[in-house]
């Protein structure tokens, strides 16, 4: 089926590739800077209309715009920029065409009225997936990994119904490196029930880097990257701000969070926004019975500031997660014997009514981050970032224990991270973009003492230092860009196991990463995207030393000190085409990796006084994943349109002629949606969508390696509506949803708890969005 569809994009490229080849006049480019004629720095976020094509772009973080694939004719460019006099300029366009333009501060508007927060901005040729503004909003409220979701090729590993992290291509935890405001999320996210520590609602820009990108950002990025930035600070001193209310019936709770931003008339070039979320949920309930002690508490906040100056830009941010989590009640079992029997009865023989108690087994998180950034602007092209985070991590889980002991956790640790990063980055005239930089981090983990446990993983001091360069060449029909880096890993542990067997010693790692990638813009439709990355990982601490009871998953888990670092080869290719009624994007990739370590189920259980668990050990060997995803929409009509998005993945032991475990089971989601606006002053715009969601069986696995044969495939129904009002210069958003729609009874094989109950049932939102 797959191949079929394949052979159709094929010939859909081909048939539209020689359709615009008649015209070999537009391959012409028009690329530029819009800055400040003042201060010389660049303007952020400036609209700049090209006519007669009425075609407008913005620019970006560093003040760049660019309209590629263009005729030769006359063209009429138009710079806006809020606070500056608007530009125009006209010129015949014969040649590739570099226009930049200074903007002058408009007479009625004070100089104040800047962009004074410097934006990120990602200039590479992998593949990158960005959700859409419309998105974020229908998907607020909802967990980090429920949100990634939207985009294809990223799915959910979870445990329970509260705890999720994603997965990219069937990567997750140490694979997948987050950058929270551009700054590493440094928690323990070893752990596969260790969910980002992320409040989704900070978030206005949302990418997912699909490829192995540890040139840039590390080893860590073997699998690939998650971008979560917050918007940039405000032009004005105004005070502007949003209130988000989500509701939702099953869990009977929901989240609020607001945000404020403004800035300060006696102190120009001063910005600031201050931000909070605060969410309660009780007992999730699958279709027929409530999963207990299944409760989320969570308060967030966070806090920004910037200063503007005519030589840098200055900002600090701080925020604060603070999570407690319920695991559900019967993953945790008395007996060898009760296990067997849970598992084959597949759900739990006691339910409980509806609560919002959340007892052991549990867990409790804080982490904050404080960052500090200088950006400098140069009047020839470049900039340079330097960027300093610091973040502690403090992790507590509860375990169902004798003697009264529920209020000591079993697991207490304690992490401090510290990064510095500095890049420059030089854009030259002739299309050249050079990037080099610097990244050194250290890390001290600390169990608390007094938890009467033997503690899964050690005391540790980790210190890295990595260097990187690259290189970009930017024309009008094609990106080509070329990378390297070298990463060097010390690593000090000392602890005990869960045989009381003391361990101590010192790793070290280091490693060479590359990249190579090019994008070709055929024509105005159609761009074709391909990119081979070189990336390494190290083993993470517990797959090297972990060796007992790991609370959270209700599992003993065994790792291994002789692990030697992964070493992977991905390679991607994109296909995208884009048309006034129809777009498409067609992702496949290919991915080896030598020294592949993965946790898998030895079909044995351990049984003590707390209980009986399953024995889960790493191991490691030689393994390759290979995929495709795929998403397009069609108009049928000017308001109905038709959505498709899917994905598949298969991975295999190499070295062993065996499948791996916890791979994602083929999914392919069926939309349609029906949208109108209005021309009305209050009336914005109404829509209805109608959702299928089918995930196949997963037939790809190993029966003597797991404790129950992966659940049926599966089918769910989802409907959303909105509508969007606005009032002068304010918007109101209200969403009504239905999850699960039937109410099917349904089980993930990506959900750790399969083994003893099903999924969400049904569950029905409300959600509010209000921006003024």
């Amino acid at each position: 089926m797959f191949i079929k569809k394949q052979f159709t994009l094929l010939f859909l490229l081909l048939s539209i590739h020689i359709g615009y080849a008649q015209s070999n006049e537009c391959n012409f480019m028009i690329n530029g800077r819009l800055i400040d004629a003042d201060t010389q720095l660049p303007l952020t976020g400036a609209s700049v209309l090209l006519m007669p094509i009425n075609k407008t772009v913005k620019t970006d973080g560093h003040g760049f715009y660019r309209f590629p694939s263009l005729c030769k004719g006359n063209y009429t460019l138009i710079f806006k920029s809020l606070g500056f006099v608007e530009v125009s300029k006209e010129l015949r366009l014969a040649k590739n065409e570099m226009l930049n333009i200074s903007m002058q501060h408009g007479d009625i508007v004070l100089h104040d009225v800047e962009v004074v927060g410097h934006q990120n901005t990602l200039k590479t040729t992998a593949i990158v997936n960005s959700l859409t503004q419309q998105q974020l909003l229908e998907t607020k409220g909802g967990l980090l990994a429920e949100v990634l979701k939207e985009i294809p090729g990223v799915s959910m590993l979870q445990t329970g119904a509260t705890i999720a992290k994603p997965v990219i291509h069937g990567m997750h935890s140490n694979r997948i490196l987050m950058l929270n405001n551009g700054i590493r999320q440094e928690g323990q996210q070893w752990g596969t029930e260790h969910a980002p520590e992320i409040d989704p609602f900070v978030a206005k820009n949302i990418r997912v880097i699909k490829g192995a990108e540890s040139v840039r950002y590390g080893a860590d990025a073997i699998g690939g990257v998650i971008l979560v930035d917050p918007p940039s600070l405000p032009v004005n001193t105004e005070i502007h701000g949003e209130i988000d209310i989500a509701g939702q019936h099953n869990g009977r709770g929901g989240t609020t969070s607001a945000m404020l931003n403004g800035g300060l008339k006696k102190l120009p070039g001063f910005s600031w926004r201050a931000q909070g979320t605060f969410k309660r949920l009780g007992d999730i309930k699958s279709a027929d019975y409530y999963l207990n002690n299944t409760g989320v508490k969570e308060i967030n906040y966070s806090a920004s500031l910037g200063y503007k100056t005519s030589f840098a830009q200055f900002e600090a941010y701080y925020s604060h997660f603070e999570t407690e989590l319920g695991i559900f009640n019967g993953s945790h079992i008395g007996s060898v014997e009760d296990l067997q029997s849970r598992i084959e009865n597949g759900k739990p023989f006691i339910t409980y009514p509806f609560s919002y108690t959340i007892e052991a087994p549990r867990q409790e998180i804080k982490h904050d981050l404080l960052k500090l950034k200088a950006h400098k602007d140069f009047t020839n092209g470049a900039q340079m970032d330097i960027q300093y985070g610091l973040q502690r991590n403090l992790r507590k889980e509860y375990d169902i224990r004798r003697g009264g002991r529920t209020s000591i956790p079993s697991l207490d640790l304690e992490l401090t991270s510290q990064n510095l990063d500095v890049t420059y980055d030089h854009l030259k005239n002739n299309g050249l973009r050079s990037i080099i930089g610097m990244n050194l981090a250290m890390q001290i983990n600390n169990n608390i003492p007094g938890t009467f446990a033997t503690p899964l993983i050690p005391n540790y001091d980790s210190y890295n230092a990595g260097v990187f360069a690259i290189e970009r060449w930017v024309k009008p029909t094609y990106e080509f860009e070329v990378g390297m880096r070298y990463d060097f890993k010390y690593f000090d542990a000392a602890g005990y196991r869960l045989d009381s067997i003391y361990y101590a010693g010192t790793r070290t790692f280091h490693n060479f990463s590359g990249s190579l990638g090019g994008t070709w813009h055929i024509n105005k439709a159609i761009d074709l995207q391909s990119n081979l990355g070189l990336a390494w990982r190290p083993p993470s601490v517990s797959e090297l030393f972990s060796y007992g009871l790991h609370h959270g998953t209700a599992a003993v888990e065994i790792g291994n000190d002789q692990f030697k670092s992964e070493q992977g080869f991905k390679w991607m290719n994109a296909a995208k085409v884009r048309l006034q009624r129809f777009d498409f994007e067609l992702d496949a990739y290919a991915h080896y990796i030598k020294n592949y370590i993965y946790l898998q189920s030895t079909g044995e259980l351990w049984e003590s006084l707390r209980g009986a668990f399953p024995v889960f050990q790493y191991e490691q060997t030689n393994a390759f994943f290979w995929g495709l995803d795929l998403a397009g929409s069609y108009y049928l009509t000017d308001d109905l349109r038709y959505s498709l998005k899917g994905s598949l993945v298969r991975a295999k032991d190499t070295q062993h002629k065996s499948y791996l475990p916890w791979i994602p089971a083929d999914r392919i989601e069926n939309a349609l949606r029906w949208t109108k606006s209005y021309n009305s002053h209050t009336l914005d715009h109404t829509f209805l969508q109608i959702q299928h969601q089918f995930v196949a069986r997963q037939n790809r696995f190993e029966p003597s390696t797991d404790f129950a044969a992966p659940p049926p495939a599966y089918g769910l129904v989802n409907l959303l509506a909105g509508v969007g009002l606005r009032f002068n210069e304010q918007n109101l958003n209200l969403h009504m949803g239905v999850n699960n729609l039937l109410n099917k009874e349904y089980k993930e094989y990506m959900n750790r708890f399969r083994y003893y109950a099903h999924d969400m049932g049904r569950n029905i939102t409300l959600k509010l969005n209000y921006t003024f």
